[in-house]
């Protein structure tokens, strides 16, 4: 092995021990996150599952498909059997306010839930249909005011021509709400960012998911 790829190794390693996991408290807040084609909405989503189970709390997932098995065990690497049965998985399909009531049930039903996402839960593109708009809303009222809830929905699209570097769709509606309006988008060089009401920050994804 020659010194510069030894040298490589050690400045690598040396770069993965100061790189640290994102972490943030979201307790009791209502995020909308809107998410550009394949910059890691889901992966978000399931680290944001992670950090809630490490502090001891409990995780409903709601989505009309599980997540990539590969992506999901690669993300819940760090927990061990009694800690992923903390991750409670539920189908989103059929009429949303019935969803809704079921995802009400579990929270209520459930010890230390403190983290509820829905992911793809709407129509990809154009304006948020009522129905689901109005379900979404409905549950952020009933859960309890300490757990976090999660909107993971793709970005619109600008048709405006202010090149804004993502489109937070019925943003007006979750405004009036009182969600927390964020999102998910790559720059031209490929790093993903996190606008969370504005603040900024750039992340670099890997198996275990967002780092800074």
């Amino acid at each position: 092995m020659s010194i510069l790829h030894e040298r490589s190794q050690i400045i690598g390693l040396i770069a993965q021990t100061m790189a640290q996991r994102w972490s943030m408290d979201l307790t009791g807040k209502r995020i909308h996150l809107s998410v550009e084609g394949g910059c890691g909405g889901t992966t978000f989503g399931l680290h944001c599952a992670v950090n809630e189970i490490q502090s001891g709390g409990r995780v409903l997932w709601a989505s009309p498909e599980m997540p990539n098995a590969t992506r999901f065990s690669q993300l819940f690497a760090s927990l061990n059997i009694v800690e992923s049965s903390r991750f409670h998985a539920m189908n989103l399909i059929g009429a949303m306010d019935r969803c809704v009531d079921a995802i009400v049930e579990a929270e209520h039903s459930l010890p230390r839930v403190g983290l509820v996402v829905l992911d793809d839960w709407c129509n990809p593109t154009g304006r948020i249909e009522k129905e689901p708009l109005a379900a979404v809303i409905d549950l952020a009222k009933r859960i309890q005011p300490e757990t976090t809830l999660l909107l993971i929905s793709k970005s619109g699209t600008d048709v405006t021509g202010s090149k804004e570097a993502y489109r937070s769709r019925s943003k007006s509606e979750f405004e009036q709400e009182g969600f927390d309006i964020c999102g998910l988008y790559a720059d031209q060089k490929n790093v993903v960012h996190l606008d969370f009401n504005g603040d900024v920050q750039g992340f670099r994804i890997e198996e275990s998911g967002f780092f800074v």
